[in-house]
């Protein structure tokens, strides 16, 4: 384990950690050892530590709003691992939405892990079914790519056939399809306030008062 490395090396003061599982390893380990860390991403433990998260069960259910304002009523969602904390956080916002506002799933058997080419692979059989939906959520921006080169291939297009919602990090999406429906998540304020928590922490700040929430920013422009 790199974590296990610092720790037993001293050779940082601090560590941010991300990928975080609801019961992370890495920060049973961190906490055990008194060193100071922040997550990106929030644990389910009992364990009380600094963290900073994007509110991905907000994007999740204001991205199935969008499409059902879209008149999208058959939606699938391309989610994260199950193994990491924000994949409950992306079902419950999503099952959540499609009650709030009458729509139904379309399983998608893939999730933003697999490899690029696979996704496109997926959402491309998924397009020339019977049972394709008319209504996507992706919940990675690079994903995203892949997922509109499956539509494209299956002779579909976003904006027409079917409207797609992404959150993403770097504004890259509207150059390569203008009509996707894009969510910012600010990646630069996320190290800004992890590496704050990091450093209040090694001041002695308690824990509690370092943890943070940012919520999805949806820019006119990002999609019709």
């Amino acid at each position: 384990l790199p974590v296990r490395y610092i720790l037993d090396t001293g050779s940082a003061d601090g560590v941010i950690i991300s990928r975080i599982e609801p019961d992370d390893p890495r920060v049973r380990l961190l906490a055990e050892r008194g060193m100071p860390f922040a997550t990106h991403g929030r644990t389910d433990a009992g364990l009380t530590h600094p963290f900073h998260d994007f509110d991905n069960e907000a994007f999740a259910h204001q991205a199935v709003q969008k499409l059902v304002q879209r008149g999208r009523k058959r939606i699938a969602l391309l989610q994260p691992p199950s193994k990491l904390t924000y994949y409950a956080h992306i079902r419950i916002g999503f099952q959540t939405g499609l009650h709030d506002y009458g729509a139904e799933e379309v399983p998608l058997r893939v999730n933003t892990d697999a490899p690029l080419a696979d996704i496109r692979d997926v959402v491309e059989v998924m397009m020339r079914s019977p049972n394709a939906p008319d209504g996507i959520v992706c919940s990675a921006g690079s994903a995203a790519i892949a997922v509109n080169a499956g539509i494209e291939a299956a002779g579909k297009a976003v904006g027409r056939d079917l409207d797609m919602v992404s959150k993403q990090s770097v504004p890259i999406l509207n150059w390569i399809r203008p009509e996707i429906i894009t969510a910012q998540e600010d990646v630069r304020q996320a190290g800004r306030e992890m590496a704050k928590a990091v450093i209040a922490r090694i001041d002695g700040i308690e824990p509690e008062l370092l943890q943070s929430i940012s919520q999805p920013v949806w820019p006119e422009g990002g999609g019709r």
